[in-house]
């Protein structure tokens, strides 16, 4: 509202000069020179909080992984500088105050979510120390979803009966060993505690040490640039960092404001009105679902 009232500034006062409005007014209310430079003040102090709320707004993109970020971002704006005015000081002090008690007991979920993010992965705003810890807590987090959906998928494929009466043949037939030669006793009188058939170099490395692998490489790449699209990324890079990727979808799918599902009301208002009160409930959710996942491009490939 200021920053239109401004904008709109020299047209206000040229019609405030205008003789017919002033004629049987015996004083006009206008703002002053202060008044104007406060107002400058203040749209210059709210801008950034205005780009943070439409980029909050978006939703082609993981909004949940930007809150940490923009959080210091906006934290770091609210400094004072030496050159505030009075009004100016007591409104970041305020605004500084009401969001460092925002987000206190989501700040780990939201940090892990940010690191994930290629975007933010390098965490400049955190120290090296926690940083270190944010990714810590990833790769724990990725070792579990792993063993959970090994357990899961181990539940899913139970072997059936006649398998099982497979295995236990297998077993008695593995039972039944041959004879050992006299020379290959020999050779393990000599040899046998220092001999191995399997290679140490080539041992199947741990889900944690698997982690830890992919968020090494994964911290060393390039960041993705800020107009870059997070989920293509992911998707491009799955087969690279299969543990990540699995963690990302997790993280990203989060919504890191009501904005969308405020929107999917406001689209049933469009759609369900007093002229098309006659449509059933099911052609209501179809119609919805339509008209948030049906692309422009989609409906002109329809067409062709």
């Amino acid at each position: 509202m200021l920053e239109r009232f401004l904008e709109q500034q020299p047209a206000v006062t040229a019609t405030l000069l205008d003789k017919k409005l002033r004629k049987g007014a015996s004083d006009i209310h206008a703002l002053t020179e202060s008044d104007l430079s406060t107002a400058e003040q203040i749209v210059s102090l709210l801008a950034p909080l205005k780009a943070v709320t439409m980029l909050m707004c978006e939703e082609k993109q993981p909004t949940v992984s930007v809150i940490a970020p923009l959080r210091t971002k906006l934290l770091t704006h609210f400094e004072c500088a030496p050159d505030d005015t009075p009004l100016i000081k007591d409104m970041k002090r305020v605004m500084a105050e009401d969001l460092r008690e925002r987000y206190v007991d989501e700040e780990p979920f939201l940090l892990r979510a940010a690191a994930l993010d290629p975007r933010f992965k390098k965490l400049p705003f955190l120290s090296d120390e926690r940083r270190n810890q944010t990714f810590e807590c990833i790769a724990e987090e990725a070792v579990q979803l792993k063993e959970q959906r090994n357990e899961s998928e181990a539940q899913d494929q139970k072997t059936p009966p006649h398998a099982q009466m497979c295995d236990v043949w297998e077993t008695k037939t593995m039972e039944e060993k041959p004879p050992v030669s006299k020379k290959t006793k020999v050779l393990d009188d000599l040899f046998g505690d220092s001999f191995s058939t399997e290679d140490q170099s080539f041992r199947k490395k741990t889900s944690k040490e698997l982690a830890n692998d992919e968020i090494r490489k994964y911290r060393d790449i390039a960041s993705l640039s800020l107009g870059g699209k997070v989920l293509e990324w992911w998707k491009a890079h799955q087969a690279e960092f299969p543990l990540l990727a699995d963690l990302a979808k997790t993280y990203l799918c989060i919504p890191g404001t009501s904005v969308p599902s405020e929107r999917v009301f406001s689209t049933a208002g469009d759609i369900v009105r007093s002229e098309r009160s006659v449509l059933s409930a099911e052609h209501v959710d179809q119609l919805i679902f339509l008209k948030k996942n049906l692309s422009r491009s989609t409906i002109e490939s329809i067409k062709l």
